[in-house]
């Protein structure tokens, strides 16, 4: 082979990589199009996961790309420019690649807010001569440059609260925010999580979110160990008032104490595996029989669950007994009874995708077995 067939060669492999991160952008625009949040999922990495067969990193990866390269729908319907419009201009004529865009995010949101729209011009330029990893190094200069001084330091004769929650709540009804927990709470909070944070065989999740969980299980101790402050005249409990039509037909509200609602499917979930105050609503939306608080699987029941399904029954799910919530085959408000032959171990996750996502388990034998919806069963 002669030197110029070599050139040629390379030339044809170039072409092949521009297309191909055409090809990726593509792909992100496609992504960012799906209607998926009425598919069930609490996340577009979640729902890419099991719609595209990909694995957990692939699936977030593919989700922070499209975040950062495609516009989107705002509230009002109109179009929200894309986050980093050089890099995608860059990235649609096949000149850079989506970890190129990576490292140009990672630098543009570490330069003071004023200087982001030219550094990330600047950078969008610059990739298309340096690989990534120049790149980063280039950022660098740049962050050094137009921040030498680094962040403010702490005035340490500031006396600051010790312990902080500041706390927004979504639409869904979930909450988020930030906190800050002096040394002393701290050192109450770690060995309560350490036990709870430790990976199991075959846990893919990342450390954030078993700490996430680990905090979820927490709080349900805390809940449960029966010392929680009295409020009302009673300790902490979540009671749901629906009518039995709603929970069985799945059409309307269902309303918890503080006025706020959720949905009959939310309802139908919690009640699986929850404390619960069942309250009858009459035709005319009066209580007429105010029930105690059960916990619909005893302890008996859930050992006799975790011996058989040893975990969450998914198959595929490595989610150990103690992570899983018991799910009622046949709800109970539809006449299913509360027995071994009636009730399978899920975890949260897989929980919510069957009350949700049309999801299906039914028993053969004995024993679960579940079917995912027609979309993802066909999916490529």
């Amino acid at each position: 082979m002669l030197w110029y067939d070599w050139v040629m060669d390379l030339g044809e492999l170039q072409s092949l990589v521009a297309e191909r991160r055409r090809l990726d952008l593509a792909i992100l625009d496609s992504i960012s199009r799906v209607d998926w949040r009425e598919s069930g999922y609490l996340y577009l990495w979640q729902f890419l996961m099991d719609a595209l067969r990909v694995g957990r990193r692939e699936a977030k990866q593919l989700e922070t790309q499209v975040s950062l390269v495609c516009p989107k729908m705002g509230i009002t319907g109109q179009v929200i420019p894309p986050q980093l419009p050089a890099a995608r201009a860059a990235m649609a004529e096949g000149a850079i690649s989506t970890e190129h865009v990576t490292r140009i995010a990672k630098t543009v949101a570490a330069v003071p807010h004023e200087h982001a729209d030219q550094v990330e011009a600047d950078l969008a330029e610059l990739a298309r001569e340096f690989n990534p990893a120049q790149l980063a190094r280039l950022g660098k200069r740049m962050v050094d440059a137009l921040d030498p001084d680094g962040p403010k330091p702490v005035d340490s004769t500031v006396v600051e609260a010790q312990n902080i929650l500041d706390l927004q709540e979504n639409e869904d009804g979930s909450l988020e925010g930030r906190f800050k927990l002096g040394a002393e709470t701290a050192a109450v909070l770690r060995p309560l999580l350490s036990s709870l944070t430790a990976p199991q065989p075959g846990d893919d999740r990342t450390l954030v979110e078993r700490q996430g969980d680990a905090l979820a299980e927490v709080i349900r101790f805390a809940a449960d160990s029966g010392q929680a402050p009295i409020e009302g005249g009673e300790r902490p409990h979540i009671a749901v008032t629906v009518s039995l039509e709603t929970l069985q037909t799945a059409i309307g509200k269902a309303t918890l104490d503080d006025a706020r609602w959720m949905t009959p499917e939310q309802a139908r979930r919690f009640a699986c595996d929850a404390e619960i105050i069942p309250v009858v609503l009459g035709s005319k939306s009066q209580p007429i029989d105010i029930g105690e608080s059960k916990r619909l699987a005893d302890k008996r029941l859930r050992r006799a669950l975790a011996i058989r399904d040893k975990g969450c029954a998914v198959p595929g799910c490595e989610r150990t007994p103690n992570q899983c919530q018991a799910h009622h085959v046949q709800h109970w408000a539809d006449g299913g009874p509360t027995r071994l032959d009636n009730m399978v171990l899920v975890c949260q996750f897989h929980h919510r995708l069957i009350h949700h996502a049309g999801w299906t388990v039914h028993m053969d034998n004995g024993l679960p077995v579940f079917t995912k919806p027609p979309w993802l069963r066909h999916a490529v």
